[in-house]
């Protein structure tokens, strides 16, 4: 059993849908406990995902979720830019060049991309 390139552009295409679909559930949710933009962030920016999913959809998967990364990154305010942003990007690194993942390379892409954003990104030095 394998995931390929196309379920993985879909998947980020439903993303994008449920972002649209739960944007004021989500915003609701962060009203109690946050400054209420969760949900239009989240929207915001899984909206300029699915902008550029066609221009490159036919690139390998680490491509294109390091794309996903970065368009998080520069789209989505609050915490939830960079954590979303830094899931993919890490999530790219162990998938660059492959057209298809096999059950255990998406356990490792998960695992990687989940399980490393505990850990700050590495952007300059401190001071």
């Amino acid at each position: 059993m394998s995931l390929n390139r196309t379920q993985i552009v879909d998947w980020l295409y439903r993303c994008g849908d449920i972002f649209t679909k739960e944007s004021d559930f989500l915003t609701g949710l962060d009203k109690e406990i946050g400054d209420a933009d969760h949900g239009l962030n989240m929207h915001r920016g899984f909206s300029k995902v699915v902008e550029k999913l066609p221009s490159i959809a036919d690139k390998d998967i680490g491509f294109i979720l390091k794309n996903t990364g970065m368009t998080l990154l520069s789209n989505v305010g609050g915490a939830s830019g960079p954590l979303f942003g830094t899931f993919f990007i890490r999530a790219a690194q162990v998938t660059q060049a492959h057209q298809s993942l096999t059950l255990d390379e998406l356990y490792l892409m998960i695992r990687e991309g989940g399980g490393r954003c505990r850990q700050p990104r590495q952007s300059g030095a401190r001071g």
